[in-house]
Formats: structure tokens, C-alpha cells, sequence
């Protein structure tokens, strides 16, 4: 096999070697120029940072030397800066939240907690300010229909026994003849003390919308053992 190799003449290698370091040494001159640019560039920028942050330091002959050791530790000496700037930041932002409490005043015992009133038993509203038996209290009309008969028109009337809850519901439907149920209000569902005598036992519990009102009534002949469920639905008509 043949030998297909160049020999390139001595007076070209020479020239080779002479254009490869001109533009070696051109290459360095165009670097450390970029790299000094960029050093003062940088340099300015952080004397320029350490005199807003220490103006009083450079009245006195100590601002050299502070500002020296500053620069030999410029990473750290930044990353403190910026570090004490968040955080001044959020601390100014924690200090300007306004509490969410202030406009809220909690009635009737109410405490508040995170922008919202808590109330007691028997309470409600965005400040305690409403009454659980307020939202019961009145006389409704509408129609009334139990399991085997057909939907007949009826009212009901439900009274205040004691602020704020104690309420007393009076209806007379299907085999139901006790005309009072005493109960505790609590929106949106009151419920009933369970009635029992030697004939008939009787559950009851009313829930409101609003004006309307929706009343269960379950009663057990304990005699015959029948059962009969009486549903009301009607709408206040008066809050007395």
C-alpha cells in the first residue's frame, strides 16, 4: 500500500506557527479587555450598592479599608445584603396586613377569630347579632298532607318561650292532637322534645328556608300500632 502523506514545506509550517500565535495572542488581549471591562463594571456596581447602604462610611479613612474587605468577600458580603432586604421586606409587609378582627364587633358574646364571629349557642349572623329563634318564629300557612288523606290548606304557629332558642311549635294534623311541641332552634333545623302518653308517642322537627317551612310529624298509636307521617309546607305570613 502506498503512502498518500504530505510533506508541507518548511517555509509554510513556519508561517503556520506565526498566524497561530498572533491569533492566540489576539484572542488573549480581546479576552483580559472584556474580563477588566466587566471587573470594573462589577466593581462600580457593588462601591456604588456599599455607599447607599453605608453613606456615612466614606467620611472617614476606615471607608478603605471597609470597603476592601468588602470586596474580597463580595458573594457573601451580597448575599447578606439581599438576604436582610427580604427579609425587612416581609416583616414591612407582616406589619402593614391589617388584622381582620378590627371592623368586626362579635355580640352577645361572640369572639372573633381569623375575620369571622364565633357565637354561642343559640346565636348566629356575621356579628352575633341574630337570634336562632328569630328565624322560627311566626305564623305560617300552607297545606299539610299525611300518609292516606289528601292535601288539605292549614296553619301553624310557632312561639318564643325564651330567648334565644327555646321555641314552641303548636299544630293540630291527622291523628295529632297534642297542640304543643317545645324546642331548641338552631338554623337551619329545629328539633322537638318527643311527646309520649299512654296512646300515642310523636316526633317532631321543623326545618326553614327563609320564610318557608318545612314541618315532619311522625306519629305511633301504641294501641294499634300504626303509624302515620304528616308533612306541613308553608310560608310565614307574620313574625309575631
Amino acid at each position: 500500500m502506498k503512502n498518500h502523506s504530505v510533506n508541507l514545506p518548511r517555509r509554510s509550517i513556519i508561517t503556520i506557527n506565526i498566524f497561530y500565535k498572533k491569533a492566540l495572542k489576539t484572542g488573549r488581549i480581546v479576552c483580559r479587555f472584556f474580563y477588566k471591562t466587566l471587573k470594573k463594571r462589577i466593581n462600580f456596581y457593588l462601591r456604588l450598592l456599599f455607599f447607599c447602604t453605608f453613606p456615612s462610611k466614606f467620611k472617614y479613612n476606615l471607608s478603605a479599608n471597609i470597603y476592601f474587605a468588602f470586596m474580597k468577600n463580595w458573594k457573601i458580603s451580597l448575599l447578606t445584603i439581599f438576604s436582610f432586604l427580604a427579609l425587612s421586606s416581609v416583616v414591612l409587609f407582616a406589619s402593614c396586613e391589617q388584622d381582620p378582627c378590627v371592623d368586626l364587633d362579635c355580640k352577645n358574646g361572640g369572639t372573633c377569630s381569623d375575620g369571622y364571629c364565633q357565637c354561642p349557642t343559640g346565636f348566629e349572623g356575621a356579628e352575633c347579632n341574630i337570634t336562632a329563634a328569630s328565624r322560627f318564629v311566626g305564623i305560617y300557612a300552607g297545606s299539610v298532607q299525611c300518609e292516606g288523606s289528601a292535601i288539605q290548606t292549614d296553619t301553624l304557629s310557632i312561639e318564643l318561650i325564651q330567648a334565644p332558642d327555646q321555641i314552641r311549635l303548636k299544630i293540630g294534623v291527622g291523628n295529632t292532637s297534642v297542640l304543643g311541641f317545645d324546642g331548641v332552634a338552631a338554623t337551619p333545623e329545629a328539633s322537638f322534645e318527643t311527646y309520649e302518653d299512654n296512646k300515642v308517642i310523636i316526633h317532631a322537627y321543623a326545618t326553614v328556608n327563609g320564610n318557608l317551612i318545612h314541618v315532619y310529624l311522625e306519629t305511633l298509636d301504641k294501641q294499634t300500632a300504626n303509624r302515620q307521617v304528616c308533612k306541613f309546607t308553608g310560608t310565614r305570613i307574620s313574625a309575631d
